[in-house]
């Protein structure tokens, strides 16, 4: 598991992470969001052992990293960002390095690859030099770099930038399949992939935790945008509008004389607001064609958290 405690670093007067706490819990694939600058960076190069926290305190598969920093280190697999890869090695020679650098047993590194180059759908190309091979095999090839030896905690940095729909899809199946084997933090800017990808989400911004669970928990947190998208006849906007736990009200009209209704409602609610609406349309006559819930993307509910957490901070 990863555990991060009360965790602040400064660059000189800068405060990069202030006070930041959550954990990760062991066998689980846990996304880090946040906006530039909100510190994801710092905390993965603290919990990679690059650089010390100025307090607190991070552990790895329950060593601190801080107290013993190789035994961390002997712990975690790590993709960066940037995934440098020597141009001039083969899929196979990268990985036989790799396994030297870990000190995994010579007796032991032919079957660790094998194992890696086939879980990570490299055997087409594990005989092409790193040089030759696509976006897609370059971060496969890195991301089995990072499980050759079988670490407890998988560290992703942006794992799918760059990578077309096809292979990202691939590569996001890739990363489910390491849930129960591997402690994975997985830190991307795509939210939509994220929501795929994870069992429990970290929301992280100006350095300080805003906001963890399941991407339904996040939802409810900051959901006030949640809506109902309505096609109905013989109905009264201000009538909707009264209902409780109703925001806002939109109309326009359709080509066929119908009308297009958007409410905007509070979630917290209850499921209360949608019978209320389809009786107040009902008692003027009305018609329904259509009633559908529409949730907002993750991007809105996390810009809507961060600003929160901005506004409390400021008061």
């Amino acid at each position: 598991m990863i555990v991060v405690e009360r965790v602040h670093k400064k660059f000189g007067s800068f405060t990069a992470v202030s006070d930041l706490s959550f954990t990760v819990a062991a066998g689980s694939v846990c996304g880090f969001l946040g906006p530039n600058g909100a510190g994801k960076t710092t905390t993965i190069r603290m919990l990679a052992c690059a650089i010390a926290p100025t307090r607190g305190s991070l552990s790895i598969a329950g060593i601190d990293t801080a107290a013993n920093s190789r035994a961390a280190r002997r712990n975690l697999g790590y993709l960066p960002e940037s995934n440098p890869l020597p141009s001039e090695l083969t899929v196979s020679e990268y990985l036989h390095f790799r396994c030297a650098l870990w000190g995994v047993d010579r007796a032991r590194r032919r079957s660790a690859i094998d194992r890696v180059i086939e879980r990570c759908g490299l055997t087409e190309v594990r005989r092409k030099l790193l040089s030759a091979l696509s976006r897609g095999f370059r971060q496969r090839a890195g991301l089995a770099a990072a499980l050759v030896a079988s670490p407890s905690v998988v560290i992703l940095d942006e794992p799918g930038t760059g990578l077309d729909p096809t292979t990202a899809l691939a590569f996001r199946e890739l990363i489910r399949s390491l849930r129960g084997e591997h402690t994975v933090l997985f830190s991307s800017h795509n939210l939509a992939e994220v929501e795929a990808t994870c069992d429990h989400l970290v929301l992280i911004g100006g350095g300080k935790l805003i906001a963890t669970g399941s991407a339904l928990e996040l939802r409810q947190q900051g959901a006030v945008g949640v809506r109902f998208e309505i096609e109905a006849t013989r109905f009264d906007a201000a009538v909707i509008g009264a209902v409780v736990g109703v925001v806002a009200v939109q109309t326009r009209s359709l080509a066929d004389g119908w009308t297009r209704i958007d409410v905007e409602f509070d979630a917290t609610a209850g499921s209360g607001v949608a019978t209320a609406i389809g009786q107040g349309i009902a008692a003027l006559g009305g018609s329904v064609r259509r009633f559908e819930q529409v949730n907002p993307p993750l991007e809105q509910i996390f810009a809507r958290l961060v600003e929160t957490t901005r506004d409390e901070g400021s008061r």
